[in-house]
């Protein structure tokens, strides 16, 4: 049965190997979205038992503003929720930190949750060595993931051991090794330790607005749920905690807390501007994987059943010899069958190779699980081939013999056959244009993302994030002094505000009208730290080391007046007019003095990521080895050596100053690349799908023009024998074949449109969608199908009319 299945395929190899190749690059494409698009939806999925499971995130709602929604909340709610609302049977807090940690003579950085001892009950990580139970049962019990342990202990067994973290003098004692959530999980724990006894005093545990880590609740009854969320509307002013039910208002607003279903916080968090991918992205990578699939089958359908008279007579000699049209049809589904087996296991190849590439540039750890892939493969071989077999089939099975047998040309298929080849070409090119569109778009965003104006200078800059660690607070001149004298550095300063975040934020108002408050983000910097990053002073001056007022080693120093910095959104939050009507004026925070002199204006900084709004910043003084309430990070220029050779450099130096504190440095540069990463990737995903697309367009282009040119070198020889030029023959043909792909943009250009607007539209900062990705798209897929006809157009319209007639 095999033999004359195979024997059927190889009599026409071309076509065959036309189809094999459409087919293998569009199931690769449907393989590889599908992969992502299970790896996204599988959020969480390894962490049983959270279905009950709810994160509070915290929501302000201020007159006039958009609400703004925090990743979140306050711990001020955490002692009021079960009394208030009994359905909710358990509370936990998660405070995450990177700390020190010391095991024997090595000293890193790792990752830290601080936790309620009833963790384990929220989240069943699975246990390779230990009890949940008791794992957290005294103060100095720790839980670690199984990489820590075998990077520390050299074994998974590694119950009983010890470890010192931060500058905490007791040994912690691990009880329990767990296995490491896989990557798509929102929470990676890393060592897992109880909130400490002062945690009474932190200032999220007492203030609203004050949020350092997740609240959780779990909430067995889901019908409780709408109960619940009304009565977390203006929870914050029912329980004010240490801050003032009129603060909260002037502050939050109307603020509530809203609970989050635990599997869908991943896409939440994208959503509030937190994450890196949407629930709409991930379902167009679907689609994009689902169109590609149908553009290989539409590109299947139409090559047969272009290709269908070929195999005329050999339908009518089966039917003469005996054969039913309902045998023609399953021996030509087969054949479709087979095809798209072979062109399967082609597709998942090509699938693991393009997994390398993705995994590196977009993060994805994708892998070919057998189980998920055997079966998708199973179903799309059955779909596909059934599918894309059954109309062909059908049209072949269709042939009588007599006509056939006795007509010296074979059927050609007619007016309606070619208006349907005509539309499939169009439905595959406007696919493949519409991608097109949206990889050039999201390109030139990317782009843009990377090169955007920040307010800062960030070639040659490396900030030293472990010199903001706790225990280096009495120490940050010395290793200051000590990073300055590193060969190829030209520069230090200290500042707590990063050219990609800033922690703190308070809410202020002018000394005139204290009713009208803006929340404005702080940070300390030293007098250098303008020069250093480059900043553009619009009003007034930076700070001075030679003005007493300038500089002050706390904040909240008394009773004398503070001098601050703004940038220009903070003038604008606080309603000043502009940034010389701001020199002068005095600002305050709730309820704390000094006041606060604004004696200079900067230009924006944009120290977040490309989706959200420039955040409004004050700037305190500092002098270079004065002490802060909080260690500082130390920012480092150099210049004349690289910046991998640099950052040895300073790792040598800070061993030789401060051996007991792991080091930790960054490029600027690398730093703020990561916010274009996921665009990049989101790019690349766009850009393999257009190639595909593309690609298969041309094939299925390639071996129609091949044989329509073939059924028509009659036509041309007529044409020539009355008077048509090569010139015309080649204008005529050139014009049938291109005419779909010029149709394909009434399809694509629309709906890229109107896609590509939604998706900017989430950006701050954004290109305007111009015509050009519209224009380049269209004029690349044409000289593709130019390039892609040409040679047997050009061969047809050349061929001398003789020979034309007595081969056509």
């Amino acid at each position: 049965m095999i033999s004359p299945l195979l024997r059927g395929l190889a009599r026409h190899r071309l076509y065959t190997a036309i189809n094999l190749a459409s087919l293998s690059l569009g199931i690769a494409i449907f393989l590889t979205m599908a992969l992502i698009v299970r790896y996204e939806a599988d959020y969480d999925a390894d962490l049983p038992e959270t279905s009950s499971l709810y994160r509070l995130d915290q929501t302000w709602t201020l007159p006039g503003r958009a609400p703004e929604e925090i990743a979140g909340a306050s711990f001020v709610a955490a002692p009021f929720l079960r009394q208030d609302f009994p359905t909710i049977t358990e509370i936990l807090r998660l405070v995450p930190q990177s700390q020190p940690v010391h095991a024997g003579a090595r000293v890193e950085q790792e990752d830290t949750s601080f936790v309620d001892p009833d963790f384990f009950s929220f989240f069943r990580l699975r246990a390779l060595d230990g009890d949940r139970r008791s794992a957290l049962a005294e103060p100095a019990n720790i839980a670690i993931p199984a990489s820590l342990a075998l990077k520390y202990f050299g074994t998974i067994h590694a119950v009983g051991r010890t470890m010192r973290i931060a500058q905490d003098a007791r040994p912690f004692v691990v009880t329990l090794v767990y296995a490491d959530p896989p990557r798509n999980a929102t929470y990676h724990f890393g060592i897992i330790m109880r909130l400490p006894s002062e945690a009474a005093g932190w200032q999220a545990v007492t203030h609203w607005g004050s949020t350092w880590g997740p609240l959780f609740v779990r909430i067995p009854d889901a019908g409780a749920l709408p109960s619940i969320r009304a009565g977390l509307r203006h929870y914050m002013a029912r329980h004010p905690g240490a801050n003032s039910v009129q603060t909260i208002r002037d502050d939050m607003g109307d603020g509530e807390l809203v609970p989050v279903p635990f599997r869908q916080i991943h896409f939440r968090d994208a959503t509030i501007g937190t994450g890196t991918i949407s629930r709409a992205l991930v379902t167009i990578l679907g689609l994009v994987g689902l169109a590609a699939l149908g553009t290989a089958g539409i590109n299947h359908i139409n090559l047969t059943t272009a290709c269908a008279s070929l195999r005329a007579r050999e339908v009518a000699v089966r039917k003469v010899l005996g054969a039913t049209r309902a045998s023609l049809v399953r021996h030509f589904m087969a054949e479709a069958m087979i095809l798209t087996a072979v062109a399967t296991f082609c597709g998942l190849a090509l699938c693991e190779m393009a997994l390398h590439v993705i995994g590196t540039l977009g993060g994805w750890q994708l892998t070919l699980d057998p189980v998920f892939c055997g079966t998708l493969c199973l179903a799309v071989v059955l779909a596909l081939g059934a599918g894309a077999g059954f109309y062909p089939a059908m049209i072949l099975s269709a042939y009588a013999p007599a006509p056939v047998l006795a007509a010296s040309r074979m059927p050609a298929g007619g007016r309606m056959g070619a208006r349907l080849h005509a539309l499939l070409v169009t439905l595959q090119f406007g696919f493949a244009i519409g991608l097109a569109i949206c990889t050039l778009v999201m390109t030139h965003q990317a782009r843009f993302v990377r090169m955007m104006a920040r307010g800062i200078a960030t070639e040659g800059l490396i900030v030293v994030t472990s010199a903001a660690d706790d225990s280096l607070v009495d120490r940050q001149d010395v290793l200051r002094r000590a990073l300055a004298t590193v060969p190829g550095v030209t520069g230090v300063e200290r500042s707590d505000i990063y050219p990609h975040f800033v922690t703190n934020g308070d809410t202020f108002s002018l000394d005139t009208t204290p009713e009208n408050g803006a929340t404005l983000n702080w940070g300390f910097a030293t007098p250098g730290y303008a020069d250093l990053y480059g900043l553009t002073v619009l009003a007034g001056r930076w700070f001075d080391p030679q003005r007493g007022e300038d500089l002050r080693e706390t904040r909240r120093l008394q009773p004398t007046v503070r001098s601050v910095v703004l940038s220009r959104a903070a003038v604008e939050q606080l309603g000043i007019g502009s940034p010389q009507a701001a020199i002068g004026r005095l600002v305050r925070e709730e309820d704390a003095a000094p006041a606060l002199r604004v004696i200079g204006v900067i230009d924006n900084l944009r120290l977040n990521g490309p989706h959200e709004h420039v955040h409004p910043l004050l700037f305190y003084g500092l002098r270079p080895g004065d002490r802060a309430r909080t260690a500082v990070a130390m920012h480092v220029r150099f210049s004349g050596v690289s910046a991998p050779d640099m950052i040895a450099r300073l790792h040598a130096a800070w061993i030789a100053a401060v051996p007991d504190v792991p080091f930790a440095a960054e490029t600027v540069s690398d730093i703020l690349a990561q916010d274009s990463r996921s665009d990049r990737a989101h790019g690349l995903l766009f850009g393999m799908g257009a190639g595909v697309a593309v690609g298969i367009a041309a094939l299925g282009l390639y071996g129609l023009s091949l044989f329509t040119v073939s059924r028509r070198r009659h036509e041309i020889g007529i044409r020539k024998v009355l008077g048509a030029h090569s010139g015309n023959i080649l204008l005529l043909l050139v014009d049938h074949f291109l005419r779909p792909v010029l149709l394909a943009n009434l399809i694509a250009w629309p709906i890229a449109w109107i896609g590509m607007r939604t998706w900017l539209s989430s950006f701050d900062q954004r290109i305007a969608l111009t015509p050009w990705p519209f224009v380049t798209a269209t004029a690349g897929a044409v000289l593709i199908g130019y390039a892609t006809v040409i040679a047997q157009t050009l061969q047809a319209a050349r061929q001398p009319p003789a020979r034309a007639l007595r081969n056509g």
